[in-house]
């Protein structure tokens, strides 16, 4: 059962910084431009920002298409740390993805997140809980306290295994790595013909 308190956090507009199956993230509504900027002044950065869904109705319903390739990645790695380029619609901002015509996206392998953006009913904002260029924060007691009084609710479990997502995009029916994470090696085996 999600908790009201975080629901109503995200549905205001407001931050929330919660487990992932990767880090401890700062969360907030994807299609709030106010909540946008909240996370862009919390963090101290202008970067876009990745977002995750809990299905691919979802995923369909903020992109303009899912590419032949960008699916076989998604059956084989999703829900997981991979996450993926592809080319938003209207219904998110530029001030999401700072004028880029591309937004990062993912399905996470984690029960709770699902459950929590299928009951919200929105892609939520995932981005790291530091400050720009900060390391990454695998327990709270990390969290810089200045962002913390940004926040509206957190989600403590204690230490997690910090494992960054692989961001990719496909240019020209080839993927490209444009972060190494987790499942960089399996990729280039799996896929070795579009590498």
């Amino acid at each position: 059962m999600i908790d009201k308190k975080l629901l109503d956090v995200l549905k205001e507009g407001n931050l929330a910084i919660l487990p992932t199956d990767t880090v401890y993230g700062i969360h907030a509504d994807a299609t709030n431009t106010e909540a946008i900027r909240r996370v862009d002044e919390a963090k101290n950065s202008n970067k876009p920002h990745l977002i995750l869904i809990s299905s691919i109705k979802m995923l369909e319903e903020y992109i303009l298409e899912i590419e032949p390739l960008q699916r076989k990645l998604i059956d084989k790695y999703w829900p997981g740390p991979l996450t993926i380029l592809f080319k938003k619609n209207s219904k998110l901002s530029d001030e999401l993805t700072k004028n880029s015509e591309y937004v990062a996206v993912r399905m996470p392998n984690d029960k709770f997140l699902l459950e929590l953006i299928d009951t919200f009913n929105k892609p939520i904002i995932s981005t790291s809980a530091n400050i720009s260029n900060g390391d990454v924060i695998k327990n709270i007691s990390l969290l810089d306290s200045e962002l913390k009084n940004k926040v509206s609710y957190i989600y403590n479990i204690g230490t997690i295994k910090s494992v960054p997502s692989t961001l990719i995009k496909i240019i020209d029916n080839k993927i490209v790595f444009l972060r190494e994470g987790s499942l960089s090696e399996e990729i280039k085996t799996d896929f070795k013909e579009y590498i």
